[in-house]
């Protein structure tokens, strides 16, 4: 019993890394893997199922995550300085941008909502943008743009998980 649940994770998770793969190229990776010089076992220790990326965008300081989901590829954003704001500091902030908060993270609401912010209430650490086919894109900090199945796919640390969604 326990042999057959493994061989059908194995499987499950070849099924999931496939279809990634081949969402990521349909909706504008050019490949997948190409272009991530980021060592997997460092990508791998962020989401909770490993291989769950794709390639979207080089790795680059020159902008992060926020800045990406507010389509910005130019420049870091992160108006709270070297701290990372509470929901309630990064609704105000994006309420100045013209974003309003959220409905349940789990609701698949794609039409309306544009940007997911990640950690707890009390220390957002992460923000992506919500694609079609319940993808999420992001920035992962210095590393790739790379886009993600689902909108919970980080471990704990460094990103943990979804807290609001945002709509424009």
């Amino acid at each position: 019993m326990v042999k057959k649940m493994i061989s059908l994770l194995g499987v499950k998770r070849k099924i999931v890394t496939t279809s990634l793969v081949l969402a990521s190229i349909a909706s504008g990776a050019t490949t997948a893997l190409a272009g991530i010089t980021t060592p997997t076992s460092t990508l791998n220790s962020i989401v909770i199922t490993s291989g769950n990326y794709a390639w979207l965008g080089d790795a680059t300081s020159q902008y992060n995550c926020l800045a990406y989901a507010l389509g910005n590829y130019s420049s870091w954003v992160w108006p709270w300085g070297s701290n990372n704001p509470t929901s309630t500091q990064v609704d105000t902030y994006l309420y100045g941008k013209g974003f309003i908060t959220s409905k349940p993270i789990d609701s698949y609401d794609v039409a309306a909502y544009e940007i997911i912010s990640y950690g707890s209430s009390s220390s957002i650490t992460h923000f992506s943008r919500i694609a079609a086919g319940g993808y999420s894109n992001a920035k992962w900090g210095q590393l790739e743009r790379l886009q993600s199945y689902g909108w919970q796919p980080y471990k704990p640390t460094p990103y943990g998980p979804g807290v609001r969604k945002y709509a424009h």
